[in-house]
């Protein structure tokens, strides 16, 4: 189905409807975005090239008026779970393929197979829940600024720097791969802004930002070889008590880590600590109780996540908990302007709640709308504002290519086929590799977007 003619519906003009909404125009689907306030409404007129209504979008007769029956993919992102559950379930009975609903409350979540069973929600997404699982991926891996999953787990995605003491700096990729044997595969680049695939003889410099994938027990064995920080958390921080960090604790907790809550309100850091067993809730300012931590104390924290709602108190925190030599800093931020400042002088990993709701919601639809058009794409991963992309295929006997030894094939420019998933191993293709019926398969692309697989492949 050609994307111009796909309908997608967004209720919920907030930065999530608005990250989803820039992505997707982008990309050439057709958007109608629904918002009960008139500013909303007119700001995405004058920003995105999209049908902007003004009203609820839970209301059949809005819905209606609108032709949600014809929509491809539904979505509702407001802050009420209620509005966002009531609006895909009117837009499912009306006629719509696909619905994606935002709902936070733990008790609604908990009804998770109900809502996709009975009132036909096709995803349930948690921001908040999902904030804290990506947290918790990048404080496994000291060095690493975003940690990816696909193929249910048994393989991983890792964007990391490369430091001036690095052992991979002034080294060919044939160098890492053959003399210091790692099992991974740096299938994408960026260096000054730029990405691209790089080839057995590039060299990587201090600066550049490297894209490895793997299988997941992989990582920890090759980072050991390279001498790269892998020390379990033993000791973690968290300023702020909102539900992100309430998440976090809990997954925390349960890996053994040692957890501190610290939280200005006392009525919240003792709902915390009569909420989740094990935790240690501090009522306190974080910058107080910094400088009231021993030397030892600081040494001994592993991690420190900065999680209220105040940005610009996020990051003095971040910096604050940097200077004092912590391994591993996390910064809550919402505003994409300052994130860009923030991270071009600092080491600091910043997460945005908005952004990674937007990305799980983007990628679900986009293997939704591909499926539809017969394209076996399982996930997509969009990175560096889009200049690049992870896509993971599920391999059918219809596909090309198949059972062909991958030296004797070609991929076009600026792709490279990352690993291959079979029978719950992950394989780093090499040259007598093949892809196979029931293969699943991570494509990396720069500035390419790929429909299907046979697109990787040059005639």
């Amino acid at each position: 189905m050609n994307r111009s003619k796909m309908e997608i519906f967004i209720v919920g003009g907030g930065e999530i409807g608005k990250a989803l909404t820039m992505h997707l125009a982008r990309d050439g689907y057709k958007l109608t975005v629904i918002d009960r306030e008139e500013s909303v409404v007119d700001s995405m007129s004058n920003t995105v090239d999209v049908i902007s209504f003004q009203g609820n979008g839970a209301s059949f007769g809005t819905l209606k008026e609108l032709n949600a029956d014809k929509a491809d993919i539904f979505i509702a992102v407001t802050n009420s779970d209620e509005l966002n559950i009531l609006s895909c379930m009117t837009a499912h009975m009306m006629g719509a393929k696909h619905t994606i609903a935002r709902i936070r409350d733990v008790d609604y979540a908990k009804q998770n197979r109900f809502y996709k069973d009975k009132l036909g929600i096709s995803m349930i997404i948690n921001p908040e829940l999902a904030t804290a699982m990506e947290i918790y991926r990048l404080l496994r891996f000291p060095l690493a600024t975003r940690v990816e999953v696909f193929a249910g787990g048994r393989a991983e995605l890792v964007e990391m720097s490369v430091s001036e003491n690095s052992p991979l700096a002034e080294k060919t990729l044939i160098e890492i791969n053959k003399n210091m044997g790692i099992n991974l595969l740096i299938c994408a680049v960026v260096r000054n802004g730029e990405a691209f695939v790089p080839k057995g003889d590039t060299i990587l410099k201090a600066g550049d930002v490297m894209y490895l994938t793997g299988a997941a027990e992989e990582f920890r064995k090759s980072f050991k070889k390279l001498k790269l920080p892998v020390k379990p958390l033993q000791s973690v921080m968290i300023a702020g008590g909102g539900r992100i960090s309430r998440y976090l604790a809990e997954v925390l907790l349960r890996q053994g880590a040692k957890v501190t809550v610290v939280e200005k309100s006392r009525a919240l850091a003792e709902e915390i600590s009569g909420a989740i067993k094990g935790v240690a809730a501090i009522c306190d300012d974080t910058l107080t109780y910094f400088d009231a931590m021993s030397n030892s104390d600081i040494a001994n924290t592993d991690a420190f996540i900065a999680m209220t709602e105040n940005d610009e108190y996020n990051l003095i925190a971040a910096m604050y908990a940097e200077a004092q030599g912590i391994n591993k800093v996390v910064s809550r931020i919402n505003a994409k302007s300052r994130l860009r400042v923030f991270q071009a002088g600092s080491r600091i990993c910043t997460i945005s709640r908005e952004d990674v709701a937007a990305d799980r919601i983007l990628g679900y639809s986009r293997s939704l709308l591909n499926a539809e058009d017969n394209d076996a794409v399982e996930s997509l991963y969009r990175l560096m504002d889009g200049k690049i992309e992870f896509i993971e295929f599920k391999i059918d006997e219809k596909d090309r290519n198949l059972n062909i030894s991958l030296k004797d094939l070609r991929l076009k420019r600026n792709i490279l086929l990352g690993c291959i998933i079979r029978d719950g191993k992950t394989i780093i293709p090499r040259g007598d590799d093949m892809l196979m019926p029931g293969d699943s398969a991570l494509v990396a692309t720069i500035d390419r977007q790929i429909a299907r697989l046979e697109d990787i492949f040059a005639e």
